[in-house]
């Protein structure tokens, strides 16, 4: 059950998903009709210079109208009433998407959202002497640009093989509205 009365200014709704493949941007594109090559064809993607495929941007703003569908039960406990997203960032095979949304405001019924979709997007994991351990498509392929380096985008962390590198940023920021029923 979803009461306004359990719901907070600061409060975050959160969903991740690891699963971003060529085969699911197939499957999408045949679904939606969306059947632009830059999303299913690496090599019709490198000749419109973008180093390979691409996610719809429609699939990823799913992810944000899914997580609100899944808070709201689909339509038992309210509605949503608006969802206004920029989509500045690609999505890649191979990211992890995470979507979070934080209540800025409760007015009524209404609760309003910051809303963030991130993309964490894997580069390479090297030992402790600087050799890499394991390389991922955005090192092979070269995604990540000097842009994303100077932006402070480009970080670090240990994992169980060593040391991985990824490039952090946010590739759909927002706002959206939703009405419960209460």
């Amino acid at each position: 059950m979803v009461n306004i009365s359990d719901l907070k200014v600061g409060q975050v709704l959160k969903n991740e998903f690891e699963g971003i493949t060529r085969d699911l941007l197939k499957q999408y594109a045949k679904a939606s009709g969306d059947t632009n090559p830059i999303h299913t064809n690496d090599a019709i993607a490198e000749r419109a210079g973008l180093k390979g495929v691409i996610g719809h941007g429609l699939l990823s703003f799913g992810f944000i109208s899914k997580l609100f569908e899944d808070f709201l039960e689909h339509g038992k406990y309210g509605t949503i009433i608006d969802i206004a997203v920029q989509m500045r960032g690609m999505v890649r095979c191979g990211d992890l998407l995470i979507t979070k949304a934080t209540v800025n405001k409760i007015e009524g019924k209404r609760v309003y959202f910051d809303v963030k979709q991130t993309t964490i997007t894997s580069i390479d994991i090297k030992d402790n002497e600087d050799n890499i351990v394991k390389q991922f498509e955005a090192g092979e392929k070269g995604y990540i640009s000097e842009k994303d380096i100077e932006r402070g985008l480009v970080k670090t962390k240990e994992v169980p093989e060593g040391i991985l590198t990824y490039r952090e940023r946010i590739a759909t920021p927002g706002q959206a509205i939703i009405e419960l029923f209460e």
